[in-house]
């Protein structure tokens, strides 16, 4: 199980101000408001209730199961919830270690797989066997209306004897086809709900597993799709493209891993400040990006500075010297008549490369005509 310490994520003071910043962040932008406004105190609020510690990794998962952006995570969670009626720390760890930690990819896929083939076949089973014994009942059935029809000395008695064999097959047959409507309804439910848990490894294999978002693929096929999307509807798509300033000294001071945590913590202070609606994913090492729907970069600006301001305030790493902390350069930048994702990339990149050579910690726009940015840098 991964080991979360105070020393190497942030503080639980961090992680209450991130809550301040999902709640004051929605005022920018009515898209999607109210989902915004009650995911950071419904965290919270969880969190006191179970008399659980502000840690990032109790945050992680309660932002992933209040968003519901993880139905395998949801459907186990809420198994033990069933069962137990609460979850208690030791339950969250595992069901973090299990769906959220960036060793959780496995063998899913082909357990999903095979479970849904055995209960398919299973299924198919029952059908036959039903079909088959239908099949036998018909044909005594045929078997023995011939021989009444035949029999012209029949006796009220072996008429009577007739209509109660008949009548028992029924029942009988009733309660085989009862039996199977209620085995096909249970099969469809468990189908059901591996198909979820399948969609839900699909969604999980085109994650990064180090930092939880998705990967470059997933990134250059959803902004196409975006742009394609606002190209019909007229409506404006910004990106954000955001790159963690002298990470690589950062790696060399206190270790990859420890890099490798502090860069997952990044990037759930990052998904905090967008709508359930825009999309982040991880761009090429140590960047990632968002492409956020419906939104002019003056917007989409204004929460890139939020964000940048708050990984200023985030002490990392306990260190006198001031380098466990980390700040971010943003190149930002929206879509203009005719666009293609190529040409909103590249003046999202170089409004990226604008922010590192105008001395870094930035967030510059890049409009057609130039890049603007504020020489102020307010922490």
């Amino acid at each position: 199980m991964m080991a979360y310490h105070a020393s190497v994520l942030p503080s639980a003071y961090g992680i209450a101000s991130l809550c301040r910043v999902v709640r004051m962040t929605t005022s920018r932008n009515q898209h999607g408001a109210d989902h915004r406004t009650y995911l950071g105190d419904t965290i919270v609020e969880e969190l006191r209730t179970s008399q659980l510690p502000l840690e990032p990794h109790q945050f992680e998962f309660w932002f992933a199961y209040k968003s519901a952006r993880n139905t395998a995570l949801n459907v186990a969670a809420d198994a033990i919830r069933v069962r137990t009626g609460t979850l208690t720390g030791e339950d969250i760890a595992k069901l973090h270690e299990t769906y959220l930690s960036p060793y959780r990819l496995g063998t899913t896929p082909d357990n999903a797989i095979a479970r849904m083939s055995g209960r398919l076949q299973e299924l198919a089973g029952s059908i036959e066997d039903v079909l088959s014994t239908a099949e036998i009942q018909r044909e005594s059935l045929a078997a023995e209306a011939a021989e009444l029809s035949a029999n012209a000395a029949l006796t009220l008695q072996d008429m009577l004897t007739a209509i109660d064999r008949l009548t028992q097959t029924t029942r009988e047959s009733q309660s085989r086809f009862a039996l199977l409507d209620a085995r096909m309804d249970a099969i469809s439910r468990d189908v059901s709900v591996i198909k979820r848990q399948l969609g839900a490894v699909r969604t999980e294999c085109q994650i990064d597993p180090a930092i939880g978002l998705p990967n470059r693929s997933v990134f250059d096929t959803t902004l196409g799709e975006m742009l394609a999307k606002a190209a019909e509807t007229r409506q404006p798509v910004s990106l954000m493209l955001c790159n963690i300033d002298y990470f690589a000294s950062f790696n060399e001071n206190f270790g990859n891993f420890v890099g490798d945590q502090v860069l997952r913590s990044v990037c759930l202070l990052f998904k905090a400040q967008l709508r359930p609606g825009d999309m982040a994913a991880r761009f090429a090492g140590d960047a990632f990006a968002a492409i956020l729907p419906q939104m002019r970069a003056k917007e989409a600006v204004e929460c890139a500075e939020r964000f940048r301001q708050l990984l200023m305030k985030q002490q990392f790493i306990p260190d006198v010297n001031g380098s466990g902390r980390l700040t971010v350069s943003i190149g930002v930048a929206d879509t203009i008549k005719g666009d293609t994702p190529e040409f909103l990339l590249r003046r999202a990149v170089n409004g990226l490369k604008t922010a590192k050579r105008e001395g870094r910690n930035r967030v510059v726009e890049m409009t057609p005509d130039g890049p603007i940015w504020s020489p102020e840098r307010r922490a």
